[in-house]
């Protein structure tokens, strides 16, 4: 009988995808509105989900906010109030629901919504979905809606002024040429700037807006927890999450996994005091589920979740369906030995796999939300995968980020650690703002608690750290502003979040010493210990391709160089006259503090400064330079900590496993501490990303006068793993190797040294008579592949450069238009190798690298159709040499 049902079920249900949306009224309000400002008497159409920026942009009020200094130009924009508005039409179908609401997606951000000219409701928070009811003040035909929004701006200087004291910080930087008092409202931190970004306060609808009818309940969230018994079946937790008309609501809800499976089929009451159901459904054996992996690890299997509720009272049917995956998720926090003031493990284990996390970090990827489309996404967080990248962190100062994100980071197999909006401040603990934030976690999490991607919750970014360490001079009522912090993260949001969500992790803070933390009372006296959690760390004007100079943490969650985007990026937003290192545009482009400086004063430890004596081509070498720093320090660092993350120094340093480096992606043309600028284009660091960051990976380091050659992999793998390495001795000067070693090593764990010479005895019997002069390549023997160098000088100190000869040949296509490969020659030694493909939006299979061969084969992966002569005529080369002029 039981499975006569199903088929019955199988088969009704199979209609149900493709009528279901007929069973309840809804109205799409997105799209052409009035954007207005009365005060100056601005009456423009906009796009909506969209922002006052871009409605006027559209209507040629303004210019790209992006050129030179619109920024500032166009503050006066942000202090105005904005008014949407426009007209519906309600049709008799609509009209006769017993219940129509009006559900607004993202409201950004204080505003009073209108309807026919009575108020509905009001916003005060852009992360919280609002709902009214609007079915009295509706009528059949013409109807009018309009959102008064107020300037973001004067209300937060409003709410500071009027709160009973200072909650700091209450002003950016100078530096950062931005708004004041963000951190009270409850928008997009960065949108009144940050010391990567500009100050856009916008105001708008930014996310959906729809009307919706329904005579007795709408399904509004689904929730997914996924668990696995001692058995090996697994569990699957849904909670489903109503709005319903009347006291009592009956109904049967059904659910069906992908379009062959029914999990589940009853009757259910519901009411407005008890508007969930929450169901632990076991899956059969026989469904034969697939896991859900990280990259790198597995595949991503995803499966449709489809959830229906029929109401006995009415002939309607709502329902909602999610893309789900089955994993399990731990954070190891155990002591690293019994001697427990040696601190505690902080690593992830997936489906009970230990996972080093290998990413970088998130911040919104334009100051105008509307403009970041699913391709755009989809570009950056391919581009992520393509280096190996198994995990973003959803930076704390920007937005929860869109379903799409969420959804390719499922299908990609990136891990989410995603912060709540609470960053770099202190914040307010009235009642209303309480109130208010409790509202946003709650949705927020019921949003996104299905995505398998998502693998923890962190209170906040660096807030911790800044309350302990007296960033924005706390110390001087200590006692008032921790309570604050406890009040808002401890007492407020944490509760909110173990209720909703105990399946992930959840942080107080970003960096935090985790368990430790809450055991010294949820601020730590040293937050970021190397002992426990993670740390955020920056290095400014140290050695930075020297390793000795980084700490040996658990898991490093931020760390960054800047460098200059390219000068491509840099064209449609700077004039001629702006296109100079030292000019007063890059001097105010740039956001943190003595930045360009730092740049150079780095670049100095390094390497000579270009010296071309047009200002134009040096700005272009500088740029290259500013690179290469960075590349060379991320490469560093993330390596240093690949090293680390299998051994324990004597005080009980090490097992790092995690190194996120700050940050993937650009919310405008800038100096950053991005490998990926605004247009998508990737950075030398990105290339070298797709190095350091590889499954098995090559690590050379000069430990004093011993050559110390690391190999590590992602996992322990199933038996070791035996290999040959030749490792070459080369004379900058000369092509061709003075000396090989050749060593057959094994690798029975995730890291480990597999050859270590005191490099004078190496130098023995050859022609090197100085270590400048010098530099060892190595490479697995067999395959060429993985490859590494290191040099026994910094380039300022080398001897025997020379420039090469570098030329692009052979060039051809698969004929597809998409993927042509070249072959680059040279006939001398050519360090930081960069080829450029001018106006092509696109990516090489390596770029940045030591030419140390006489050829190498070259791919181009076009992310447009472009043909073979257009590919070929864009095509430039340089290498570190060619930017010095004689």
């Amino acid at each position: 009988m039981a499975v006569a049902q199903n088929v019955i079920f199988v088969t009704v249900c199979s209609l149900y995808l493709f009528s279901f949306s007929s069973s309840l009224s809804t109205l799409d309000l997105n799209g052409a509105w009035i954007v207005s400002n009365e005060v100056r008497g601005y009456n423009v159409s906009g796009s909506v989900p969209g922002s006052m920026y871009t409605a006027l942009l559209a209507a040629g009020v303004i210019q790209d906010p992006y050129y030179r200094r619109n920024d500032e130009t166009y503050r006066w924009i942000a202090k105005e109030d904005w008014n949407y508005s426009r007209t519906f039409t309600v049709i008799p179908k609509l009209m006769a629901m017993k219940t129509i609401v009006l559900v607004c997606e993202g409201l950004d951000t204080v505003g009073k919504v209108f309807v026919n000219g009575k108020v509905v409701g009001k916003s005060d928070n852009m992360f919280v979905r609002y709902t009214f009811d609007v079915k009295d003040l509706l009528k059949i035909g013409e109807n009018i809606i309009k959102v008064e929004f107020q300037s973001a701006v004067n209300y937060a200087a409003e709410r500071s002024k009027q709160y009973s004291y200072t909650v700091p910080p209450t002003c950016p930087t100078p530096q950062s040429h931005g708004d004041c008092h963000v951190n009270m409202i409850r928008k997009e931190q960065c949108s009144f700037s940050w010391d990567w970004g500009p100050s856009f306060p916008t105001q708008g609808i930014w996310r959906d807006i729809y009307i919706q009818g329904y005579n007795s309940a709408v399904i509004r969230d689904v929730t997914t927890e996924t668990m696995r018994g001692s058995d090996g079946l697994w569990t699957l937790q849904v909670a489903v999450f109503f709005e319903v008309t009347s006291v009592l609501v009956s109904g049967q809800l059904r659910i069906q996994l992908d379009k062959t499976t029914v999990l589940h089929v009853s009757n259910i009451t519901i009411s407005q005091s008890n508007s969930s159901h929450t169901l632990t459904l076991k899956i059969p054996k026989e469904e034969n589920i697939m896991m859900w992996w990280p990259n790198g690890y597995g595949n991503q299997t995803l499966y449709q979740l489809y959830v229906y509720f029929e109401s006995k009272i009415s002939p309607e049917i709502s329902s909602k369906k999610i893309k789900i995956g089955f994993r399990t998720v731990k954070l190891n926090q155990e002591y690293v030995t019994q001697n427990k003031s040696q601190g505690r493990e902080f690593y992830f284990v997936i489906n009970g796999q230990s996972i080093f996390a290998k990413g970088s970090n998130w911040v919104p990827a334009d100051s105008f939300l509307e403009t970041v489309t699913r391709a755009r996404i989809q570009n950056r967080l391919q581009s992520a995968k393509d280096v190996h990248m198994n995990m973003l962190r959803v930076w704390g100062g920007g937005v929860y980020e869109s379903d799409e994100f969420y959804e390719i980071a499922d299908e990609l197999g990136i891990m989410i650690w995603q912060d709540f909006m609470f960053g770099c401040a202190m914040y307010p603990t009235d009642k209303s703002f309480l109130s208010s934030v409790t509202s946003e976690v709650l949705h927020q999490i019921r949003r996104l608690k299905h995505h398998p991607s998502i693998i923890a919750y962190s209170g906040n970014n660096e807030n911790e750290k800044a309350l302990r360490q007296n960033w924005y001079g706390t110390s001087t009522n200590f006692t008032r502003y921790y309570n604050d912090y406890i009040q808002l993260y401890k007492e407020t949001l944490m509760p909110v979040v173990v209720n909703e969500d105990s399946s992930r992790p959840f942080l107080p803070s970003s960096p935090t010493d985790g368990l430790e933390s809450e055991s010294e009372g949820w601020v730590a006296q040293d937050p970021g210990s190397e002992y426990f959690g993670d740390i955020h760390d920056y290095r400014y004007l140290d050695p930075y391709f020297d390793y000795k100079v980084y700490r040996i943490p658990r898991f490093a969650s931020e760390y960054g160089l800047q460098s200059w985007c390219s000068y491509e990026t840099l064209e449609p937003v700077f004039a001629e006259s702006d296109m100079d290192y030292w000019s007063d545009l890059c001097d105010y482009r740039q956001h943190h503090p003595f930045g360009n400086f730092q740049m150079m004063a780095e670049a100095l430890l390094y390497m000579k400064l270009p010296n071309s004596s047009d200002v134009k081509q040096k700005f272009k070498d500088l740029i290259y330079i500013t690179q290469i720093n960075q590349a060379i320090a991320m490469k560093t660092e993330t390596e240093h900590y690949r090293r680390w993350q299998n051994r324990l120094d004597s005080t009980g340093r090490g097992h790092t496993m995690g190194a996120l480096y700050w940050q993937l992606d650009d919310i405008w043309q800038a100096p950053t501490w991005a490998s990926i600028e605004y247009t998508g284009k990737w950075k030398m660091l990105h290339y070298y990303a797709r190095h350091f960051f590889a499954p098995m990976l090559i690590s050379p380091i000069m430990d004093g006068e011993f050559l110390d050659v690391y190999v590590v992999v992602d996992q322990v793998p199933p038996q070791p793993i035996t290999n040959n390495l030749t490792i070459s001795l080369h004379r900058w000067d000369q092509m061709g190797a003075l000396q090989n070693w050749v060593v057959e090593f094994k690798i029975n764990s995730t890291a480990g040294s597999v050859f270590r010479r005191n490099v004078t005895d190496l130098l023995t019997k050859t022609s090197c008579d100085l270590p400048q002069r010098c530099f060892f390549y190595m490479y697995l023997t067999n395959t060429q592949e993985p490859s590494a160098w290191v040099t026994l000088s910094t380039f300022r100190e080398a001897i025997g450069l020379q420039k090469a000869n570098i030329k692009i040949t052979n060039l051809r296509t698969t004929g597809e238009d998409k993927i042509f490969n070249l072959t680059i020659t040279t006939d001398n030694f050519a360090p930081f190798v960069w080829i450029d493909a001018y106006g092509i939006k696109g990516r090489f299979s390596d770029n940045g690298f030591l030419l140390a061969q006489s050829q190498k084969n070259i791919s181009f992966y076009a992310w447009e159709s472009v043909t073979l002569d257009r590919f070929n005529s864009s095509l430039s080369i340089k290498s570190l040499m060619d930017v010095y002029y004689e």
